[in-house]
């Protein structure tokens, strides 16, 4: 029991790790809560925790076959990934220059369009493709092995128990913090927040790209 409370202790800690650098993700999931509410927010703060635990349950019961793909996908999943972020960037500052939207932000109107399942997909989505994760775990893994010897598969589960409650903790609370944003703001000091926004996920999608061709 105790290696277990461990490990899920570790995975906590791993977890929230992970989650508290201010990424394009970050910055999506603000954007999203900021525009449509705090319940689609919600929703992609469970798939980006989710994925997260995932790659940590992969990782650590086929760390050696996980380091095989990355080594000779690894280029292209990384400009996958860019390639996805910059096309969520766009979408963010497009959907914020419409008319439409520049209308809303006169008449005070505003739409939910998007529903929590469709969000869930687009952040899960965005997230999986995210080579740096996989690679996070695989380089902690194995200074957890010797906890992990008397159940393996017990482990795997304790560690991503704690990776996914200490992501969603902080995911949650960057959701959060869009909606009380969204509360506190007109609906056009929010259209500005959402080209910024967009324009910062583009600049960190073409960052990720020129070091993933640095990198090869």
């Amino acid at each position: 029991m105790s290696a277990t409370l461990d490990l899920l202790a570790l995975g906590f800690t791993a977890g929230l790790a992970l989650a508290i650098p201010v990424g394009p993700m970050a910055l999506l999931l603000v954007d999203t809560t900021l525009r449509q509410g705090l319940r689609i927010g919600v929703a992609g703060a469970l798939a980006m925790a989710s994925v997260d635990a995932g790659y940590a349950v992969v990782v650590f019961l086929a760390g050696s076959f996980v380091t095989g793909i990355l080594g000779g996908f690894g280029l292209w999943l990384s400009l996958g990934g860019a390639l996805i972020l910059l096309t969520l960037g766009l979408q963010t500052i497009f959907r914020a220059l419409r008319p439409k939207s520049r209308a809303d932000a006169v008449t005070g109107s505003e739409r939910t369009a998007t529903s929590a399942w469709r969000t869930f997909g687009k952040f899960a989505g965005a997230t999986l493709v995210n080579p740096p994760t996989a690679l996070y775990f695989l380089a902690i893994t194995p200074s957890l092995a010797g906890l992990a010897e008397s159940d393996p598969l017990g482990a795997t589960f304790a560690f991503a128990a704690g990776v996914f409650l200490g992501s969603v903790l902080w995911q949650q609370g960057l959701a959060l913090t869009g909606a009380v944003i969204r509360g506190i703001t007109t609906p056009r000091v929010r259209i500005w927040l959402s080209l910024t926004g967009g324009a910062m996920i583009v600049t960190l999608a073409l960052v990720l790209a020129a070091k993933a061709l640095g990198a090869n």
